[in-house]
C-alpha cells in the first residue's frame, strides 16, 4: 500500500509523474558528519537580526524545480525570515543516490527530505546525521499541533524526535465511477448501506461486457489495479484484509497470512478474471497506466484521488462532453467492514546536525509559519498579487503568471512540506464548484476512514523485515497472481503463506509484535 500511496501522491501533483525513486542500496552512512550540537536553550527564539543562509534539497518530478534562487516564492521567504534559501531540486528517481553521495562527501544540506520508500531515516538516525528536535518542537506550536503525536512519533525511537512529518491529506482516496456510464446501462449510483461486493461486480461486470460507451465495441475495462497488487484496498478491506497490518485478538497480523480471508478474495479476483471483468493486463499495470486507462475512456470504476478524477474528467469531455465521474462509497463485505484506506505519512524532513541552534530555530520558524493560514496561501498560492488579483467580490482571478507557470507555483507545498488540509491542492483563483468537488471528495472518502495500520513506523525494528521482506513478498505475489490468472487453484495459497511463513514471515510476525508491544 505504501508504493500505491507512492504513486497516487504523485499523481495529484502532475497527471505524467511517476513514483519517486527507491533507495539504491546503498551502503554509505553519514558517520562523518557527527558533532557536537550546541546545547538547546528551550524558549530562546532564533536570531532574526543575523541573515543565514541554509541550503535546501527537495525531490523534483515532471518538469523539474524551478530554475533560479529567483522564485518570487523564495524571494518571499527570504524576506519574511532573513535568510537566503538555497533549493537544489533533485529528480526523484535519482534522490536516495544523490543524498548517499552527499553524505559520502560529508556535505548533506542544513534541511532536506527523506521519501517514504527509502531506508535512510531509519538507518541514519544513530549516525549522527539528524538535529533532535524534541527539545524544540514545544516552541512552535503551529508546527506541533499541525501533526497528531502518533504521525510525529512514526519511525522515530521512542522519545527522541528526528524527522518533521510532510503532511498530506489522510484521506484523499476512493472509488469513483463513470455516471454517464452508469445511465447508459440503466443503472443506478450506489447507496452506501446496501452497495456490496456483489453490487460491486455487477456494475464492474456491466462495464467490462455491455458496451458502456455504445461504440458497439467491447474495449473497455470493469476493474484493475497495477501489478504489485495495489490499487484495490477498498475492496480487499471488504474480505477482511488489510493493505499491510491489522490487530487480530491483540496479536498484529500481515494480510500475507489470512489465509481464510485471501482465499474467499482470490477467488472472487479469479472469477473475475476468468469473465473478462478484471483488466486481463493488469499484472503488465506501472506508472500511469491505470490513469490514462480513465482518461481514454477504457476505464469508468477507479480508485482515485480527486485531482485525478476532475483530470480524468475534463480530458473525457474533451470527446464526450456527457463524460462524468461522481464518488461512490467502498463496497461492503459480509461482515460489514466498508472502509477506504487511511495514508501514513512516512515522508520525513530532516535538520543536518551540523546546524547551531540559531539556523535550526530560524528552519523551525519558517515551518511553524508554513502551516498557518498565511504560510499555506504563500507557499501553495505565491506570494500576494503575484500571480493572482483580488476581484471585488471576495473571490480571484489568476494573471498570464498563474496561467503560464500552473501547478508548478506550488512544487514546495506538493513536493517537500505541508499540512494536512483537504483543501492543498485547490488554488484560491478556482472556482467554487472544483473546490466543492475536491474537499467534498476528500470529506466524503474520509467518512469510511480505515483505522491506521498499527505496524507504521515499526516495522524498521524487524531486522529480518529489512532482510527479507522484499524478497519472500515477490515471491508471494507470483502466487498470487498465478492463482488470479487461473494458472493455480485457489486451495494454492495455502502453500504460498506457509512457504512464506518459513522463509522468513513467522519471524517479522514475532519481531514486529515485540516490537508493537514494547512501544505502547
Amino acid at each position: 500500500m505504501k508504493k500505491f500511496l507512492c504513486l497516487m501522491m504523485i499523481v495529484t501533483i502532475v497527471t505524467s509523474a511517476g513514483c519517486s525513486g527507491q533507495n539504491n542500496g546503498s551502503n554509505n552512512s553519514p558517520a562523518d558528519v557527527k558533532t557536537t550540537q550546541t546545547d538547546s536553550v528551550k524558549g530562546k527564539q532564533a536570531d532574526s537580526e543575523e541573515k543565514l543562509s541554509i541550503s535546501m534539497l527537495a525531490p523534483s518530478y515532471a518538469g523539474g524545480g524551478w530554475p533560479d534562487s529567483n522564485h518570487p516564492t523564495i524571494q518571499y521567504l527570504n524576506e519574511k525570515f532573513n535568510i537566503e534559501l538555497d533549493v537544489q531540486w533533485i529528480p526523484g528517481a535519482n534522490y536516495d543516490e544523490k543524498i548517499n553521495v552527499l553524505a559520502a562527501s560529508g556535505n548533506l544540506p542544513d534541511v532536506y527530505t527523506i521519501l517514504p520508500a527509502s531506508d535512510l531515516y531509519v538507518k541514519w538516525q544513530g549516525e549522527g546525521a539528524f538535529a533532535e528536535l524534541q527539545d524544540y518542537v514545544d516552541d512552535y506550536p503551529n508546527l506541533k499541533n499541525a501533526f497528531s503525536e502518533e504521525v510525529w512519533q512514526m519511525k522515530n525511537p521512542k522519545g527522541i524526535t528526528y524527522g518533521i512529518p510532510k503532511g498530506g491529506p489522510t484521506n484523499p482516496v476512493a472509488y469513483v465511477v463513470r455516471k454517464d456510464w452508469l445511465d447508459n446501462l440503466g443503472l443506478t449510483i450506489p447507496d452506501a448501506d446496501r452497495f456490496t461486493v456483489d453490487e460491486f461486480y455487477k456494475i464492474a461486470k456491466a462495464f467490462a461486457l455491455e458496451d458502456p460507451d455504445q461504440d458497439g465495441k467491447q474495449n473497455t475495462v470493469g476493474f484493475t489495479f497495477n501489478q504489485e497488487f495495489g490499487q484495490e484496498a477498498s475492496l480487499r478491506y471488504a474480505f477482511g484484509l488489510s493493505p499491510g497490518w491489522q490487530e487480530m485478538d491483540g496479536e498484529l497480523v500481515p494480510w500475507q497470512a489470512q489465509t481464510k480471508e485471501l482465499k474467499s478474495y482470490l477467488a472472487f479476483l479469479q472469477k473475475a478474471y476468468a469473465e473478462g471483468v478484471l483488466d486481463k493486463d493488469f499484472p503488465l499495470n506501472e506508472g500511469n497506466d491505470i490513469q490514462e486507462k480513465a482518461s481514454s475512456g477504457k476505464l469508468g470504476l477507479d480508485y482515485a484521488i480527486p485531482v485525478a478524477m476532475l483530470r480524468h474528467e475534463a480530458k473525457l469531455k474533451e470527446t464526450t462532453p456527457e463524460a462524468e465521474f461522481v464518488q461512490i462509497p467502498p463496497p461492503k463485505g459480509q461482515t460489514g467492514i466498508q472502509f477506504n484506506d487511511t495514508m501514513e505519512l512516512e515522508h520525513k524532513i530532516v535538520l543536518n546536525s551540523k546546524m547551531n541552534e540559531d539556523k535550526i530555530r530560524r528552519i523551525l520558524a519558517m515551518f511553524d509559519w508554513w502551516v498557518t493560514e498565511e504560510g499555506v496561501d504563500v507557499i501553495k498560492n505565491g506570494p500576494p498579487e503575484v500571480y493572482y488579483t483580488a476581484k471585488g467580490d471576495g473571490t480571484f482571478e489568476a494573471n498570464e503568471a498563474a496561467k503560464s507557470e500552473g501547478n508548478r507555483i506550488a512544487i514546495l507545498n506538493n513536493w517537500f512540506f505541508r499540512g494536512v488540509a483537504n483543501d492543498f491542492d485547490v488554488y484560491k483563483w478556482d472556482s467554487k464548484e472544483y473546490r466543492e468537488r475536491m474537499v467534498g471528495h476528500m470529506e466524503q472518502a474520509e467518512a469510511f476512514a480505515a483505522p491506521m495500520d498499527p505496524a507504521e513506523g515499526i516495522t524498521h525494528l524487524s531486522p529480518t523485515y529489512a532482510k527479507k521482506y522484499d524478497e519472500i513478498n515477490k515471491k508471494f505475489l507470483s502466487s498470487v497472481y498465478n492463482i488470479i490468472l487461473g494458472k493455480a487453484p485457489v486451495d494454492h495459497i495455502d502453500d504460498a503463506v506457509a512457504t512464506w511463513n518459513k522463509e522468513g514471515g513467522e519471524q517479522i510476525i514475532k519481531e514486529i509484535n515485540e516490537a508493537y508491544q514494547s512501544i505502547k
